[in-house]
């Protein structure tokens, strides 16, 4: 290329990165905007200003220092010729069209930063622009003029001139407004919501929020207002109408296509069948609808959140009727369309490890989701996989996997006649049996068999139980070489945790969120227990007296008997418009070793590291305390403990269409309860243990289509305990190449 042309062609690839293409002076395109203020509000600046900032609509195209590739990539790409293709998908999806100043309607925009101070209460509120451009491109600076705020002075409910207006007075009580409170439309709308969701568990069915109306009176001046709460001229009298339940009519097998079969009456609701699929009392239970009620929405609600929460029906609809000789009756019809009973599912896939072991997978199974007419959903699943090591000192080591599952859900609690009362959600009983072959070539090999039955209930939306009333599994080690052998032998603590795989025992979780509303902020937490061995201790007379060397069999084998405690808090919190997001995690882990035992079994020990834990450290790579094992051969065993602690922050944020990314930090590390002379630095002091934790942090980009998430995150370790005192931060240890430094996880849906 002739030298005399290399400006022109560097300034056209910067046009083009810039998103300026195709913009002039004339034209600019639109790069931001501020909202500044004459007068602020007397409260709540730091929200007003991003619900004013979310007004400015469109918004400008995304930046990345200085530069716009999306708005790039746009102007690049052809116009597509379908809409579901690939250049439909780069160009309007990943890429984004440039948004140009003319584009913006700026009087609109004013007038609407006005109203959503009027909203606030501030009633003589301005706005005013000036629009800032620099070449081809342009920044709009609002002003805003809030004004003074008006206040309440009284509140008052509807009167006591009829039914509905009485009914409307006594919500008064609950009302969330007080004397001095700053005027707020959307409090005003959500209160008039609540009203009306009360009136309408009341029997008021065709009531709807807008039938009600806030009257607002500044008469007496001095930024001051009366509110009443009344009902809107012009109501329909079917509006104000309390309706009750005539007949509730349940069609459990509905089928569209097929008439009746017959019907039967249980608990004097009408149980209507068509393929006589299930026992009438099993679905009527979770009808909470009966004759002569109230109309409620919750009822009908909870009903169909409660069948559908069975996982056999395809769709769970009410419908209401007026009784055409009394208008103030409803025929109800419950109509749940079952889906189709068996069902056969495969999956193939491949994986990659941040153990950097990689294979295939295939899983294939059956559902059977009426197995004794009483909405039973059976699972049986064959699942096999394969996996060689493709990278580290032990490269071409291989390993497979093969097992088989079943699971078998009932949706009541058995045997007791427990949760009969229908909530939002059934209770469930839960019986599950698996067993498996893990074989590591070469090396050792694990036989695995399990079987649980437990409870699984949620006393409301909030809050989830599962409690496993015997949890039951034991492990062997089938198969081992005689190069492991050597290293159990040099590792006694860890011999004993492989040799104590014979767990019988019980669990429980409790799940609780805080969030009320989509949008708002989540607290997660969950606190879980775990139990194993008391049962068979006690019946073999192991309390009181010395427990022999070789413990307590059962069987022959050696029992477990541990308690474990793993409590975990969550949170979510939406930041500006709601697209990004600030998600944190902490999590513990104690397992004791006590009675029959003095290792806890090796599958039941906590770890750290992986895709989902610390993204910077394979798994299993991470402790315990300031351990780092020194392995020779091929020898490969996990790094576990008995005590864990992690912390996880991640900011999360749009990039473009699909695309979205994230920047984390994980630290943590897993401790030995008593010292082990062979894994130096691993017992817990927690003295040292804030100085014990490993840390990472990295950049993460994930697809998120919303049916399913593919995640890719590259993390590099800050932090390793295993190094001396003084020198595990690893700034200056970082390899010439980038990639070297480098942990690639590679998972699907969240790390959490």
């Amino acid at each position: 290329m002739d030298r005399r042309h290399a400006p022109l062609f560097a300034w056209i690839l910067l046009a083009g990165c810039t998103g300026l293409r195709d913009a002039t002076p004339e034209k600019p395109l639109f790069t931001g905007h501020r909202v500044e203020w004459s007068v602020a509000p007397e409260a709540e600046q730091a929200a007003i200003e991003r619900e004013l900032e979310a007004v400015v609509k469109p918004a400008p195209n995304n930046s990345l220092l200085g530069m716009r590739p999306t708005v790039a990539l746009h102007n690049m790409i052809g116009t597509p010729r379908k809409t579901n293709g690939l250049r439909n998908l780069l160009k309007n999806k990943i890429g984004s069209a440039p948004v140009y100043l003319e584009q913006v309607p700026l009087k609109d925009i004013e007038a609407a930063l006005a109203n959503r101070l009027h909203n606030r209460g501030y009633f003589s509120a301005r706005a005013h622009h000036e629009v800032r451009t620099k070449g081809r491109k342009a920044q709009v600076v609002f002003t805003v003029d809030a004004g003074q705020a008006h206040h309440l002075r009284h509140i008052t409910y509807a009167d006591s001139s009829d039914t509905l207006h009485r009914n409307i007075a006594r919500q008064l009580a609950r009302s969330p407004f007080e004397a001095g409170q700053r005027y707020d439309l959307k409090a005003l709308t959500q209160e008039r919501e609540r009203v009306t969701r009360a009136l309408r568990d009341r029997g008021y069915y065709r009531l709807r929020a807008d039938d009600l109306v806030f009257r607002a009176d500044t008469s007496m001046g001095g930024h001051l207002l009366d509110l009443r709460l009344l009902v809107k001229p012009g109501t329909t009298p079917e509006a104000r109408r309390r309706y009750r339940l005539g007949h509730v009519r349940v069609h459990g097998d509905h089928d569209a296509l097929l008439p009746p079969n017959d019907s039967v009456t249980v608990d004097s609701t009408e149980y209507i069948n068509y393929l006589n699929n299930y026992r009438p009392d099993i679905i009527v239970r979770g009808v909470p609808l009966r004759p002569g009620q109230w109309y409620s929405q919750r009822r009908e609600e909870r009903t169909t959140s409660y069948l559908s929460s069975y996982g056999v029906f395809r769709s769970v609809t009410v419908e209401f009727t007026v009784d055409s000789t009394r208008p103030d009756v409803l025929q109800a019809d419950v109509r749940a369309t079952p889906m189709e009973r068996w069902t056969l599912h495969s999956e193939l896939n491949a994986i990659t490890k941040s153990n950097n072991f990689a294979g295939p997978g295939l899983k294939v199974g059956a559902k059977d989701r009426n197995l004794l007419r009483g909405a039973e959903v059976l699972s049986l699943d064959l699942v096999g996989r394969f996996e060689t090591q493709v990278a580290g000192a032990t490269r071409g080591t291989n390993a497979y996997e093969t097992g088989f599952k079943a699971s078998l859900q009932l949706p009541r609690i058995v045997p007791f006649k427990l949760g009969r009362t229908a909530r939002d959600h059934a209770p469930s009983t839960r019986i599950d049996l698996g067993y498996g072959l893990f074989r590591r070539i070469g090396l050792y090999g694990i036989e695995s068999a399990n079987a649980s039955f437990g409870y699984l209930w949620r006393t409301d939306r909030r809050h989830w139980h599962d409690l496993r009333v015997l949890d039951l599994s034991y492990s062997s080690l089938y198969y081992s070489s005689a190069e492991f052998d050597s290293f159990l032998d040099a590792n006694p603590v860890v011999r004993r945790s492989f040799e104590e795989q014979f767990i019988l025992g019980s669990s429980y979780t409790y799940t609780m969120s805080s969030r009320k509303r989509r949008g708002k902020p989540e607290l997660l937490t969950i606190l879980g227990l775990d139990v194993a061995g008391n049962s068979l201790f006690t019946a073999m007379g192991g309390w009181g007296r010395e427990v022999p060397p070789e413990g307590l069999k059962v069987l022959g084998k050696r029992f477990s008997q541990f308690a474990r405690f793993r409590p975990e808090i969550r949170l979510t919190q939406p930041l500006g418009d709601g697209r990004s997001q600030l998600a944190g995690r902490i999590q513990a882990g104690v397992a004791l070793p006590y009675g029959n035992s003095d290792v806890v079994p090796y599958v039941r020990q906590f770890f750290v590291g992986g895709p989902n834990s610390l993204r910077g450290f394979r798994a299993r790579s991470v402790g315990p305390g300031t351990y780092q094992p020194v392995q020779a051969g091929n020898v490969l065993i996990d790094q576990t403990g008995e005590i864990k602690f992690e912390m996880n922050l991640e900011y999360r944020f749009p990039i473009a269409g699909y695309i979205k990314g994230a920047l984390f930090a994980d630290a943590g590390n897993v401790w030995l309860v008593n010292d082990d002379p062979q894994r130096p630095g691993g017992v817990f002091d927690i003295d040292r243990a804030g100085d014990e934790l490993a840390v990472d942090a990295g950049f993460g980009l994930r697809f998120d289509a919303e049916v399913i998430v593919v995640r890719l995150d590259m993390a590099t370790p800050l932090r390793s305990p295993h190094l001396p005192i003084g020198d595990r931060w690893t700034f200056d240890d970082m390899e010439p190449k980038l990639f070297n430094n480098v942990v690639f996880n590679i998972a699907i849906g969240y790390p959490f």
